[in-house]
């Protein structure tokens, strides 16, 4: 499969992406995980979005709504180990792996081997909540009696070289670290 901007509706990538957006969040709104998991699996490969943070946030999202948080983490890998060059939305992105690893997993143990690391390179839009839910974190790991870990450890940075064909190229001009569009949308999922 290789992406064809004829196939694009309206033919315009930017545009279907914002549209992507908008549906996807209605569904966030609606706490459906159906129209968030859809539109952000169009958004991906038809409105440039796998090349930015938001996507896999939403995909994350749409996880947790079904009740499949294992799910979740493995969208947010996606995002880290594949899509995201920029350090620091893949620093975000794990912020994000460990608060569902912490919650929704409810093992503090393994989300303190995503949090610790990108402590110091979050950006500007995560770092001013790191140190209280890092302290929260750390506190209830000292507590924790969890002895499998319930996720394997976040992966590492591969590149989308091998797949960048499939999938709408970048539609913004959105520089790594910028805090995602749809932040404030999905912000109550990560903490």
């Amino acid at each position: 499969m290789t992406f064809e901007l004829a196939k694009v509706p309206g033919g315009d990538v930017a545009r279907w992406g914002e549209e992507c957006r908008a549906k996807a969040l209605a569904g966030v709104e609606a706490r459906d995980w159906r129209p968030v998991y859809d539109w952000t699996k169009s958004w991906i490969g038809w409105g440039g979005g796998a090349w930015i943070p938001d996507t896999w946030l939403l995909y994350a999202v749409s996880s947790l709504l079904r009740g499949q948080p294992r799910n979740a983490v493995h969208s947010l890998d996606l995002g880290i180990g594949t899509w995201l060059a920029g350090p620091g939305d893949r620093a975000g992105l794990t912020w994000c792996r460990g608060m569902v690893v912490m919650n929704a997993l409810q093992d503090p143990k393994s989300a303190l081997l995503d949090l610790e690391p990108v402590a110091e390179s979050l950006p500007p839009w995560l770092a001013h909540q790191n140190a209280e839910l890092l302290g929260r974190c750390r506190e209830a790991a000292s507590r924790s009696r969890k002895r499998q870990p319930a996720v394997k450890p976040h992966p590492h940075f591969t590149g989308a070289d091998s797949v960048r064909h499939v999938v709408a190229p970048a539609a913004t001009d959105r520089r790594d670290g910028d805090p995602p569009a749809v932040w404030a949308n999905v912000a109550y999922f990560s903490a």
